[in-house]
């Protein structure tokens, strides 16, 4: 017993991201290379692209690989908005039961890759699509896929991404606007936040 708690005590702090598209998303192909040897990031499993859906797939993720009994362990339900009415309305209507499950909803509009332009420029950034931000990322990189791992290229540009990305936020809410109707935005920094966080405990 005194040893499987010790091996407990020894797991190193965990992340849990669901994201549309799973292993096959932009999103993976980013946070799978904050992943090191004091940092754990799982990707929850799934078929579904709507917010229910994915909720519903992390709930049955989270119980099949016992997440809750992590000690050290942050969940986020990664969505894009896409300027969709419908799409909004469900994810307002799950906010609440991942509130329960100490799940964190992190959104972006229209899409997770205007956290990609954020780290290029700090104007410009708003898109009625995803198909526009993604054709944007490939005129600026001269090819673009949702499969690539543009960590490299960017990542010397993360703490100016999150300044955008945090003044935009601040702004909304200044304003007293809706931040999932909002255009531009994203709250990926959030999860960067965190990463940092976990990676300075000792």
């Amino acid at each position: 017993m005194a040893r499987k708690q010790l091996e407990k005590k020894k797991k190193k702090p965990l992340i849990v991201i669901s994201s549309e598209g799973g292993k096959k998303s932009s999103e993976y192909y980013y946070f799978r290379n904050f992943a090191n040897r004091n940092l754990r990031i799982q990707f929850s499993t799934g078929n579904n692209t709507d917010p229910r859906g994915m909720l519903n797939d992390l709930l049955t993720y989270i119980n099949n690989e016992d997440i809750k009994s992590e000690d050290n362990c942050r969940i986020f339900l990664v969505l894009d908005t896409d300027l969709d009415k419908k799409r909004i309305n469900q994810i307002k209507e799950i906010k609440e039961e991942c509130a329960k499950n100490n799940i964190e909803i992190i959104t972006s509009a229209p899409t997770f890759e205007i956290w990609y332009l954020m780290h290029y420029r700090d104007n410009k950034l708003k898109f009625q699509t995803s198909k526009e931000v993604k054709k944007e990322l490939q005129i600026i990189n001269g090819i673009y896929k949702e499969n690539m791992n543009l960590y490299e290229t960017i990542k010397n540009e993360t703490n100016k991404a999150k300044t955008i990305a945090q003044t935009i936020e601040q702004r909304i809410i200044k304003n007293k606007e809706d931040l999932l109707t909002s255009n531009p935005h994203t709250s990926i920094y959030k999860i960067i936040n965190v990463i940092n966080e976990l990676n300075n405990k000792k």
